[in-house]
């Protein structure tokens, strides 16, 4: 019951898109779409449940796809968090000691993310598919037999990291900030800032005037 109560709101506003979308849709036809988009929200919360174990899981999360999920340490996924498998499979690592923590209303379709130490994700970020974000160097370039450097990832709220683009260790990325197609960032990301290319780049302000 708990979990039909949580998707009571989403309901409201998909009946409420249905109307908008579809305004001459007779009353069966909007109880049918409202019926069928709950079933397929409900699937997607369970499997939630199912994949994500051993997580502290928000209000209406949702799993779609079969996602790759190795929990060793603490994985904190606030309300409304999608993670998806579309196009490519998500695949979240954890490691013993190490903390992932996803704000509100975020969604991670088809990312790679591996946590040593930590990851913070902010609210209402996008992370599309083939982004690889890693706090972890894992083996030193001049020898692959002595540890790595390692350095938390900050990622603030309302950020966009675009399909194919790669986060290292230390970073952190401003509010508002997006992150090209294939983009490699090895430093900082101001607020509001586009950045691209390898390694990544100011590419133009993103602020509103």
């Amino acid at each position: 019951m708990t979990v039909v109560s949580d998707f009571r709101p989403l309901l409201v506003q998909r009946l409420a898109l249905l109307q908008q979308q579809q305004p001459d849709l007779s009353k069966l036809g909007l109880a049918f779409g409202v019926v069928r988009d709950l079933g397929a929200g409900l699937l997607k919360m369970a499997a939630a449940r199912f994949y994500l174990h051993n997580t502290q899981l928000g209000k209406q999360v949702s799993v779609k796809g079969r996602p790759l999920f190795r929990n060793a340490g603490r994985v904190i996924l606030g309300d409304q968090v999608r993670i998806w498998s579309d196009i490519q499979r998500a695949k979240i690592f954890v490691s013993r000691g190490a903390v992932l923590r996803v704000g509100d209303n975020s969604r991670i379709n088809g990312a790679h993310i591996s946590v040593s130490i930590g990851v913070d994700i902010g609210r209402n970020v996008r992370i599309g598919p083939n982004v690889v974000i890693m706090d972890d160097d894992f083996h030193d370039a001049a020898s692959h037999f002595s540890a790595g450097k390692t350095g938390a990832i900050r990622i603030h709220d309302n950020v966009w990291i675009a399909m194919g683009a790669t986060v290292l260790k230390g970073v952190t990325i401003g509010e508002g900030a997006a992150v090209a197609a294939g983009a490699v960032v090895t430093k900082d990301v101001a607020p509001y800032t586009l950045v691209g290319g390898v390694p990544a780049k100011p590419i133009k302000n993103l602020r509103h005037e």
